[in-house]
This record gives structure tokens, sequence and C-alpha cells, in this order.
């Protein structure tokens, strides 16, 4: 069957992967874990750091489960896309970037056993990743498309969702 929409998402998914893997490369051959580079002062910095658990080092030196996590959840994510009629705009944007940031970290914790995390932002307690951004936000439009899909109720799909769906 022809799945454009799943092509969509597999290429997302890559395009966070690279820009995810060639910023975590840049970051570990230009600094020093530890090292802090203002980039907008007091406002926004690269902060090189190695984290072996969740957000802010929440559940250390757990790399099987995250593993685990990580494989269910792109396997999900696949099936999803390759078995689903149509999808809209808000759902695709959302799958690539939850599937490219989740192959992201996985990448991190399969090869190293920790994740590089760089970007931190003065106010804001955490040091996290592209991969970690795409999480957020790709986790964030998939919810917004659960919670405003028109016609849902109990789990059941509406009839047609041809509003929803891409031009191929």
């Amino acid at each position: 069957m022809n799945r454009p929409h799943a092509w969509r998402i597999v290429g997302l998914a890559s395009a966070v992967l690279v820009l995810d893997r060639l910023s975590k490369g840049m970051v570990a051959h230009g600094m020093f874990v530890g090292q802090s580079i203002p980039l907008i002062p007091h406002l926004l910095e690269l902060t090189y750091i190695l984290n072996s658990g969740a957000a802010n080092g929440v559940l250390p030196h757990r790399d099987l489960l995250f593993i685990a996590v990580a494989f269910v959840l792109l396997f999900g994510l696949v099936w999803v896309a390759f078995t689903r009629g149509s999808l809209d705009r808000r759902l695709i944007w959302g799958m690539g970037l939850l599937a490219g940031g989740a192959a992201g970290n996985l990448w991190d914790r399969l090869v190293a056993g920790q994740v590089t995390d760089f970007i931190h932002f003065r106010y804001f307690p955490l040091v996290f990743n592209f991969a970690d951004a795409s999480i957020v936000i790709g986790m964030g439009l998939v919810l917004w498309d659960f919670w405003r899909r028109p016609g849902v109720e109990a789990g059941h799909e509406p009839e047609s969702r041809a509003n929803d769906s891409l031009p191929s």
C-alpha cells in the first residue's frame, strides 16, 4: 500500500537524527565535559554534560530501561505510520519528531552508555539536546492531535478523516 505519510515521518525522523548527531558531535569534539560557553549572556549557553539518566539525571544508569522504552516507542511509531490509512499534518510532525528524538538518544545510549546534553537556558534548570526537544515537541503534537480529533469517543476512530489527510 502507498503510505506517503509514513515516508514523511521517516524523512523527518531522519533529519532530526542527523541534526542531533551533528550537534552532539560538534559539542563533544569542541568542548570538554563541564565546560560552558555563553551564547546569549545571562540567557543561553552551551554546557556540555553527559547524562546517564532521563531528564535532569532522573533514574541514572537505567540504560536497559531507556533502551527498551526507545525500541518499543520506535516500533509503535513505525507500526502506526505504516498501518494507518491517513494521518493529519500535526500527527505526522509529532510522530517524526518523536521518532527522531528517540533514535538520537537511543544512539547515544547504545554507543556511549550516556546521552550528550548541551543546550542550557539559564532560567531553566535542565540541560538538554535537540533529541530531547524533539521528543517533547513531538509528544505535545501527538497529544494535541488526540485531544483535538473530532468525533473520537472511547477509542473509536471516526468513519472519515478526509479533512485531516495530506494531499498525495
